[in-house]
């Protein structure tokens, strides 16, 4: 132990080196401290003589009880012997003897386990089924009985469809050529010009196209063979159509197609057809046998076929008359296309002026000539007067 002196007791200084707090007060008070004293007393209590003698006699009378239950329980486990322990054996005996009883709804409750089991083993066969071979979510043969392979599609579908069609002499109706949507090598953007109805705008369309081009091997592609007839245009509509619907079936990506139409012999190309994915979704959401007819018609039956009226109905509402522009500055072209009934209004009022200005220019040519022939007479009756005259 320090002799230091303890430092509550140090007089006041200027310094301030007395305390101002009790240091006991810091010290937390505790509930649980042990009484030393009481403890030391209550161990000289258990070793004194009445004790031990208690202690004794406590043990003799249990050792005397475990002899007498021994005969009883010979058979039974030793925790069995004690009172305590046998008592609570039965109570749990009785609980357990209680539960096996099985509830009311076990039976239901069973068979809707057995249902969700069965569930989930089918779920797990179709798991390994798609696993094992994946689904095909390409077009097959059920939307047509023909398809095209990965190899050039646009080129077998144009092969396919143009040997269907044929002439009244047996001969095919037009060689039809397919790809992008170029001119001499030149992509080609398309250039809608509008009607009165939206005030003539032009919409410029993008994305992917195909373009057919229908050539009757004639000049400037027309057909040599037979004459032009509305039930021919229907027919080379119809073969458009369904360069169309092969070309969205089974060509990924495609936006719009462009069918170029054989002109009539003499004339320069001008009509094309514009089908857009649109236009024809709900034929493509059908088998192909479900728009047109299985068998192809001829020129002569083809305003009797059962797809006349849908045919006719979806063609003319993509019928455009056509014209090529080149761009100022950019290496591409421009397919102008207008509404066909506009189109054709203005080629007749065209022709009309042409025919108008033609019949005038022979008017006047003929009153020039009649002019010069009465001067011409005019000019001989003269000559006769002054030859007669002496």
């Amino acid at each position: 132990m320090s002799d230091r002196p303890d430092p509550r007791k140090r007089p006041p200084d200027p310094a301030g080196t007395r305390p101002k707090v009790d240091p006991e007060s810091l010290v937390a008070a505790r509930d649980d401290a042990v009484d030393a004293e009481a403890i030391e007393e209550e161990l000289q209590a258990l070793e004194s003589p009445e004790a031990l003698a208690e202690g004794s006699d406590r043990a003799e009378r249990a050792a005397r009880a475990a002899r007498a239950a021994g005969s009883a329980g010979a058979e039974e486990g030793p925790e069995d012997r004690h009172p305590v322990l046998v008592g609570r054996r039965d109570s749990v005996s009785a609980t357990v003897e209680g539960d096996a009883a099985p509830p009311p709804h076990a039976p239901r409750f069973q068979f809707l386990l057995g249902a969700l089991v069965a569930v989930g083993a089918v779920a797990l066969l179709a798991a390994l089924a798609l696993i094992v071979k994946p689904y095909d979510s390409s077009p097959g043969p059920a939307w047509s009985l023909w398809q095209p392979g990965s190899d050039d599609p646009v080129g077998q579908i144009a092969q396919h469809v143009g040997r269907e069609y044929r002439l009244s002499d047996g001969n095919q109706l037009v060689a039809v050529t397919g790809g992008p949507m170029e001119v001499a090598g030149l992509p080609m953007q398309i250039a809608m010009r509008g009607n009165a109805t939206n005030n003539g705008n032009i919409s410029l369309l993008g994305g992917k196209g195909v373009l057919y081009r229908l050539c009757g091997l004639g000049p400037k592609c027309a057909i040599a063979e037979g004459k032009p007839s509305t039930e021919r245009h229907l027919l080379l509509r119809r073969e458009a159509l369904e360069l169309a619907l092969y070309t969205f079936r089974y060509i990924q990506d495609v936006d719009q197609v462009v069918v170029f139409m054989p002109p009539r012999l003499g004339q320069d190309p001008s009509q094309a057809l514009l089908f857009r994915h649109g236009d024809v979704a709900p034929e493509l959401a059908r088998p192909l046998r479900a728009t047109l007819e299985r068998r192809t018609p001829s020129v002569a039956g083809v305003a009797e076929s059962p797809d006349a009226g849908l045919v006719n109905r979806i063609t003319t509402q993509t019928l455009y008359s056509f014209s090529l522009t080149q761009a100022n500055q950019d290496a591409r072209v421009f397919l102008v296309l207008e509404p066909f009934a506009v189109a054709e209004a203005q080629a007749q009022a065209q022709a009309a002026a042409k025919a108008a200005a033609k019949k005038a220019a022979a008017a006047k040519k003929a009153g020039a000539a009649k002019q010069s022939a009465g001067a011409k007479k005019s000019g001989a009756a003269k000559k006769k007067s002054s030859s007669a005259t002496p």
